[in-house]
C-alpha cells in the first residue's frame, strides 16, 4: 500500500511529500522497526518517539509520521497534530478497515465491563456466530486466548486482530472492553462501533484524567462514535447524564435499568440466592422473557440486563439471549468461588474500586449468616485518592478486615496502606495490617468461623503480582485453596 493511502483521513499533508514509498507495515517502537514499515513518533508518557525516528530508518522504515519537525534526509517525513489519532486511522487504513464489515460491540463504564463482555460473546455464540472477545482476562478469538497487556490495546495491535478475526478465522463480531485510556489516547479512533454499552462511573484512574469531568467526557467518546445503538444504564448518575445528552443530540440510545420504571429495558428481579438470580426483563413494557443469571446480587442483574438489551438490539432472539446468559457460570476472578474441602466460603473479586468493593460486600452480606472477613489492598503507581475511600467502605460494610498490598508496583506497599488507614480508621470495624499478601489471606482464613465469608479483592483474575517492576507468579484463588487445604 502507498504512503499516501495509509495516510488518508490523518491529517497528514500528503502533497507535500518527497515521495510516496510503498508502505509493508507499520510500527511505533523503533526496536520492533522492519524494512518497509511507516514509524509513527508517539509522544508516551516515559519518553518521545521522535528521539527515535533516526533509529527507525536505519532499521529500514520507509517513512516517517511525526508531530515535530524531522529531518531524515530522503526519507519522507509526513506530519500530524495528534499521532495517536494518526496511528489509529493508518492503522485502520493499512488493514483495510475490518470492522467496518463486522458486528463489534464495545463496552466501557468503571465496573461490569468484563462480565457484560462474557455474557454478549455468550450469546452471540448461542445464536451460532463466532465471537471474539477483547478485554482485561486476554484478547480471544478464533478458539486462541492471548495474554492482555492493557484492557484495550493500541490501535495498531487493536486493526491487526481485527484483521486476523475475519481473515483468518472468519470471525465477524466482537465484543470489546473500552477502556477510558484508550479513548483520551485515541487508540479506538477508526473503529466502527455498532453497539454500545455503559455501566457506571465511580472513582477510578483520577491519576491518570485531571478531574471527574474529563474521566466522564473520556468515557462518552465510545458513544458519539457508535452507529446503531447506545445502550445506557441509568441508575448510575452519569448514565443519567449521558442517556439525556445524547437523546438531546439525536443521536440513538435506549436506557436500561433495575430501578426505574421509565426505563426502555427493565429488570424486575423474582428470587434472589447464593446461587443466582431469576429476573423477569421487559422491554418498553413488553415482557420479553425470564434470565437465570448463575451470580447473586444485584449488580450481576444489571451486568445481565445491559448484556441482554445490547443483543436484543442487535436483533439476536432471546432465546439465544437468554440461553447464552444461563450458560455462563461465572466469570474468572467476578465473585468467583474458591471450591475446597473443608467448606469454607471464599470469593475471590477483582473489586478495586470502592463501588465495585462495596457492590461485592453487600452482596456477600446477602447471603452470610455471621461475619464478612475482607483483604483488600490497593495498587501502587495509581489514583490515590481513592484509597481511604475503599478502606472506609470496607470497614463499614465488613466486620473484620485485612489491609495488605495489591499490586504495589514501585510505591512502598507501607505508604499505600497508610493512604488506606486513615478510611478504615473511621469506622469500628476490628482490622489488622499484613503487607505480605500471602500471609494477609492466611490470616483471614485463620479468622474464620463457621458462617463467616471470606473475600479477598482486588486482583481477581491476576495470576500475578508486581513489586517494583518485577511481575511474579500469585493467585488469590490458588493461594487461597493451598492454605484451607494444607495448612489451617
Amino acid at each position: 500500500m502507498k504512503l499516501s493511502q495509509v495516510l488518508q483521513g490523518t491529517g497528514a499533508d500528503t502533497a507535500s511529500l518527497k515521495a510516496d514509498p510503498d508502505i509493508t507495515g507499520i510500527s511505533y517502537d523503533s526496536r520492533k522497526t522492519q524494512k518497509g514499515d511507516l514509524f509513527v513518533c508517539i509522544k508516551g508518557f516515559a519518553t518521545d518517539g521522535h528521539k527515535y525516528a533516526a533509529k527507525a530508518v536505519e532499521a529500514g522504515a520507509a517513512a516517517v509520521l511525526a508531530q515535530d519537525r524531522l529531518d531524515l534526509g530522503d526519507v519522507p517525513v509526513a506530519y500530524t497534530s495528534d499521532n495517536r489519532h494518526g496511528l489509529a486511522i493508518a492503522a485502520a487504513n493499512f488493514f483495510g478497515h475490518p470492522s467496518d464489515s463486522m458486528l463489534v460491540f464495545g463496552v466501557t463504564g468503571t465496573n461490569g465491563k468484563t462480565t457484560i463482555s462474557y455474557l454478549v460473546r455468550a450469546i452471540v455464540e448461542t445464536s451460532g456466530r463466532e465471537c471474539g472477545v477483547l478485554g482485561t482476562i486476554a484478547y480471544v478469538y478464533g478458539g486462541v486466548s492471548h495474554d492482555s497487556v492493557n484492557t484495550t490495546p493500541e490501535s495498531y495491535e487493536l486493526q491487526r486482530m481485527f484483521h486476523e478475526m475475519k481473515t483468518e478465522y472468519s470471525t465477524d463480531v466482537c465484543v470489546m472492553e473500552v477502556s477510558s485510556h484508550s479513548l483520551a489516547l485515541s487508540r479506538t479512533d477508526g473503529i466502527a462501533f455498532d453497539y454500545s454499552i455503559f455501566t457506571n462511573l465511580t472513582e477510578d484512574h483520577l491519576d491518570f484524567h485531571k478531574d471527574f469531568e474529563d474521566y466522564y467526557q473520556a468515557k462518552k467518546k465510545l458513544f458519539l462514535q457508535t452507529g446503531k445503538m447506545n445502550v445506557i444504564n441509568i441508575d448510575d448518575k452519569y448514565g443519567q447524564r449521558l442517556y439525556k445528552e445524547l437523546k438531546e443530540a439525536g443521536l440513538p440510545a435506549v436506557s436500561y435499568s433495575i430501578t426505574d420504571e421509565t426505563a426502555f429495558y427493565k429488570a424486575d428481579i423474582m428470587e434472589e440466592s447464593a446461587q443466582g438470580t431469576i429476573a423477569e426483563i421487559s422491554r418498553d413494557g413488553e415482557k420479553l422473557g425470564t434470565l437465570h443469571i448463575n451470580t447473586p446480587g444485584r449488580f450481576s442483574v444489571a451486568n445481565a440486563l445491559g448484556a441482554a438489551a445490547a443483543a436484543v438490539e442487535a436483533g439476536i432472539n432471546w432465546d439465544a439471549v437468554s440461553s447464552g446468559i444461563a450458560q455462563v457460570r461465572g466469570v474468572a476472578g467476578r465473585f468467583e468461588k474458591v471450591d475446597n474441602s473443608k467448606g469454607i466460603p471464599v470469593i475471590v473479586d477483582y473489586a478495586h474500586t470502592p463501588d465495585a468493593l462495596e457492590k461485592v460486600i453487600k452482596t456477600a452480606r446477602e447471603f452470610t449468616p455471621k461475619r464478612i472477613i475482607t483483604v483488600f489492598g490497593c495498587g501502587g503507581d495509581r489514583d490515590s485518592a481513592k484509597r481511604p475511600i475503599m478502606g472506609e467502605i470496607a470497614g463499614e460494610y465488613s466486620d473484620y478486615c485485612v489491609v495488605t498490598s495489591d499490586n504495589p508496583r514501585t510505591e512502598d506497599p507501607d505508604m499505600i496502606i497508610e493512604d488506606i488507614l486513615p478510611g478504615i480508621d473511621r469506622t469500628d470495624c476490628p482490622h489488622t495490617v499484613e503487607p505480605d499478601r500471602r500471609k494477609a489471606i492466611k490470616k483471614a482464613l485463620q479468622e474464620y468461623k463457621e458462617g463467616d465469608t471470606v473475600i479477598i479483592a482486588g486482583k481477581g483474575h491476576e495470576d500475578y503480582q508486581i513489586i517494583g517492576t518485577v511481575k511474579q507468579h500469585f493467585d488469590d484463588r490458588e493461594t487461597a485453596l493451598q492454605i484451607i487445604e494444607q495448612e489451617i
